[in-house]
């Protein structure tokens, strides 16, 4: 038996699950899931959660460390770099006390005129999966930087021959501490940072730039890549014999195209939390879900994505619910839907332009984007509409408060006092917090599931 946790009520679901595990219907495991996947279907645009604002570019990556899952790490357009604490989620107070925002604070920057940034763009940052001393950063000033976090200093630099579009650390390495990183180049390079050098080259694609890569999660061995040249590839990083396989669908009919990976470059690619299957996002604006052992397309019908450019392409993938969502960046909004039920679609909009990176906050249950809009916007379950009823609470005891203390200024008598108070709670009005600024022509184009700022 199992319990859904459905948006219509999901307090009352919620409390009937509990009842279902007390009476040992459900595992307590099961029941941790179906309330996450509820979670994550109800994310909207947090009426009152903000990251503090920096005076940088655009924010191009965004990743928060596997470790204590707390500090989102942040790559901006001009080459600085943020941190924030996730944890440290402050009330800032305006207007006679009144709380206006819950703001997750900067702990450190790297600014752009700093001796030790990047010298153009970032495109890629990373945390060292196994300590938040370590994370790295990668650009199109052709550099790949490892960071002393507590110094905010570099401790050693890569150059290479074009622009890294993408690096990546295996999550799950034990035994090499390998970084793998995709560039202008169509051979992909293996830096390990204990040697000092780069210290393999993985030669498969034709042509052009590596716009992807990935270790696998459940195999520390294994890399994924995707290029311009339209193919997918998985390596064994062991092995000097060129890739495992090829991602091709050879039941594909492209007219004069091969039987590519997709039609198009091949722009992201993530594994499966299971390890089991490979997803690749092409220019084509198609997500395709791929077999890992045999290299098989799976039979899966995935929305077609707007807005894919010729750029790594930075979503995420949720992993602990008893479904898996993907969030990813399609021009201005963030295109959402279920791994295994794809027909339902939601688009969240919020960003004012192109939307970069996304990244899930487990701990959080919420989602954070960044775009070139120079923001990093939260989406929270109901946009934390639960705590929207507590600032309502707060700003109505504090009129009551300013009420009782004008009337006892006046000394008007018990009665007087009574009734100057009930002038002011009548008065008193919940202002909204957000307000639908769309047109109605606007609205009429709008999907019926889009979630509007």
């Amino acid at each position: 038996m199992s319990v859904q946790c459905g948006p219509n009520n999901p307090k009352k679901n919620i409390i009937q699950g509990l009842a279902y595990q007390s009476a040992g219907l459900i595992a307590p495991i099961q029941l941790q899931r179906e309330i996450n996947t509820s979670f994550v279907r109800q994310l909207e645009l947090s009426r009152h959660k903000e990251v503090e604002a920096t005076d940088a570019g655009a924010v191009n990556d965004l990743h928060v460390d596997t470790t204590e899952n707390r500090y989102l790490l942040s790559g901006y357009s001009d080459g600085s770099i943020a941190v924030h604490d996730l944890h440290d989620l402050r009330e800032d107070e305006y207007n006679n006390g009144e709380v206006d925002s819950l703001t997750y604070k900067l702990v450190c920057t790297v600014s752009a005129g700093s001796r030790y940034a990047h010298k153009r763009s970032i495109e890629t940052v990373q945390w060292y999966p196994l300590d938040t001393g370590i994370f790295t950063s990668s650009g199109t000033d052709r550099v790949l930087k490892i960071w002393d976090a507590n110094r905010l200093q570099t401790a050693e630099e890569y150059s290479f021959n074009g622009i890294v579009h993408c690096h990546h650390m295996s999550p799950v390495a034990t035994r090499h501490t390998m970084v793998a990183v995709g560039t202008d180049s169509s051979v992909v390079k293996l830096v390990d940072p204990r040697a000092g050098s780069a210290t393999h080259s993985l030669r498969g694609h034709k042509e052009g730039a590596v716009r992807a890569v990935q270790w696998s999660n459940k195999d520390e061995f294994i890399l994924a890549t995707g290029g311009i040249d339209n193919f997918a590839m998985l390596w064994d990083v062991r092995t000097a014999k060129g890739c495992l396989m090829k991602m091709q669908d050879n039941k594909k009919k492209s007219g004069y195209h091969r039987n590519t990976t997709h039609d198009g470059s091949v722009n992201g690619v993530e594994f499966t939390p299971d390890g089991h299957h490979l997803l690749t996002i092409g220019t084509d604006q198609k997500m395709y879900a791929w077999d890992t052992s045999s290299g098989k397309k799976l039979a899966m019908r995935y929305p077609t994505l707007s807005h894919i450019k010729r750029r790594s392409v930075k979503f995420c993938l949720t992993k602990s619910g008893s479904e898996n969502f993907l969030f990813i960046p399609t021009g201005s909004s963030i295109t959402s839907f279920g791994l295994v039920t794809p027909s339902r679609v939601q688009r969240l909009y919020g960003h004012y332009n192109n939307v970069n990176c996304t990244v899930f906050h487990a701990d959080g249950q919420q989602m954070l984007s960044g775009g070139n809009d120079h923001k990093i916007l939260v989406w929270s379950v109901r946009g934390d509409l639960d705590y929207s009823y507590y600032v309502n609470e707060r700003r109505a005891l504090a009129v009551e408060k300013m009420a009782r203390q004008e009337a006892a200024a006046f000394g008007s008598g018990e009665q007087n006092e009574e009734d100057h108070l009930s002038r002011s709670i009548v008065n008193f009005q919940v202002q909204p917090h957000t307000l639908d600024t769309w047109s109605d022509d606007d609205e009429d184009d709008t999907e019926q599931n889009d979630v509007r700022r």
